[in-house]
């Protein structure tokens, strides 16, 4: 049987497709399946989770299609209407092949509860360069513009041995990074009797030679004093910590739920960025929240002016149903909480370049990605996006020493400097 995969969204749902692809290679029987790993996080992605159902169904008429993850869980109704053939919650996820071929063969499936972290493990290679490796499940922080937290389920984490064992197996697979994922990783270990930190789990992955590992999203609270430490003696941890915001203003972060003070943010940030060589910052920033006025708004532009952030991604605040923030006064305009994203938009490229000119001359360590014409572009063990120009070819996956030499608006620039031809005068 053909089985395809298509995913939206998260890391975490990237993990997922390649488990379920790896899982679904040996189904048997004719036919086709196209399996789509929905998002809910807004209502875009809703609607395109819906488009993509409706596009599989219209341009495969006879394959099956499967809507699975978390549109099957906050959208669901909307999943059939537009042409799946049979939805699976993110409960059932990771039973897919018992539950598709129950289907095809015309039973019944009875599932029984939240399936063991433990159970969920993946061999490699992925497509891409880098290997991903999903440690946790699950959120409680309830945050009141979230839906995810709402369609997870329970926290849930892999043990820190576990996890080792499925990064051996990436590495002998040809990965040599590893990006560590979850729902909220700030809660990593909190379900399991040993209580491991995150400190823990990676020191537990640290022991696998040859792989240099980087954190996806890590919420404030769970940048500890411990996990600073190990990031500033631990070389193969990417010294780059993506740690969303949301917003500036104390007032809006309360009424987000959110478990930190603006005061907080700053000086966690500034801690890691003061400790850790090399250390480079990206923020999530929500815009248009409910009561954000041009006051709150600019306590989130000095905030991140102060921290000059590699990245920020900005979302413009939609109400998800069934969330408490989708109930609170105050609704922001949309042509003006258009107006502050194209703002932000503006001042992050501003400090993206401020952030990348202070490595103008430096060494770093590029994971090479892909090629662009005669550009060989990866990104950095702090998550430069960089580019090397010329012959001869670089292997895709692996990491090479390059001193940066430019740096332009939107990328940086370097030279491989262990190669005869780069070895003459170059920025110090």
């Amino acid at each position: 049987m053909k089985v395809y995969v298509h995913t939206l969204g998260c890391r975490v749902n990237q993990y997922e497709a390649q488990f379920l692809a790896e899982q679904l290679a040996h189904l048997e029987g004719p036919g086709e399946v196209h399996v789509v790993n929905t998002c809910t996080v807004t209502a875009l992605a809703d609607r395109k989770s819906r488009k993509l159902v409706a596009q599989l169904k219209r341009g495969h008429p006879g394959a099956v299609v499967v809507a699975v993850g978390c549109g099957a869980d906050g959208a669901a109704a909307g999943l059939k209407r537009a042409g799946a053939d049979l939805v699976v919650s993110n409960r059932d996820k990771a039973r897919l092949p018992q539950i598709l071929a129950a289907y095809l063969a015309g039973r019944a499936w009875e599932a029984p509860g939240w399936p063991n972290l433990a159970e969920e493990r993946v061999q490699g290679p992925f497509p891409r360069a880098r290997a991903l490796l999903k440690v946790q499940d699950g959120c409680s922080q309830a945050c009141t513009f979230c839906r995810t937290w709402q369609v997870r389920g329970p926290l849930r984490s892999k043990p820190p041995q576990v996890a080792r064992g499925e990064a051996e197996a990436l590495a002998a697979a040809g990965h040599q990074e590893i990006v560590v994922t979850g729902v909220n990783l700030a809660q990593y270990g909190w379900d399991l009797p040993e209580r491991p930190s995150l400190v823990d789990l990676l020191e537990e992955l640290l022991r696998v030679e040859g792989v240099r590992y980087r954190l996806t999203s890590l919420n404030p609270e769970g940048l500890t004093p411990a996990l600073i430490e190990l990031f500033a003696r631990a070389p193969r941890l990417c010294p780059y910590l993506h740690m969303p915001l949301q917003s500036g203003d104390d007032r809006i972060l309360s009424a987000m739920g959110r478990a930190y003070t603006a005061a907080e943010y700053r000086e966690k940030a500034l801690a890691f960025l003061r400790a850790v060589p090399k250390a480079t910052l990206g923020a999530d920033v929500l815009v248009g929240f409910p009561g954000e006025d041009e006051e709150a708004f600019s306590h989130t532009v000095e905030l991140l002016g102060a921290l000059v952030p590699l990245n920020v991604h900005i979302f413009r605040y939609s109400p998800r149903p069934g969330t408490p923030a989708a109930r609170l006064p105050g609704r922001v305009d949309p042509r003006e909480a258009a107006r502050r994203s194209a703002e932000l938009a503006q001042l992050a490229k501003r400090w993206s370049l401020e952030a990348r000119q202070r490595f103008l001359g430096a060494t770093l360590e590029l994971l090479v990605e892909e090629q662009e014409g005669r550009w060989w572009v990866g990104h950095t063990e702090n998550y430069i996006r960089l580019g090397v120009a010329g012959s001869p070819p670089l292997r895709r996956g692996t990491i090479v020493p390059v001193r940066v030499v430019r740096i332009a608006e939107d990328w940086s620039e370097g030279v491989v400097f262990d190669r005869p031809q780069d070895r003459g005068d170059l920025p110090s």
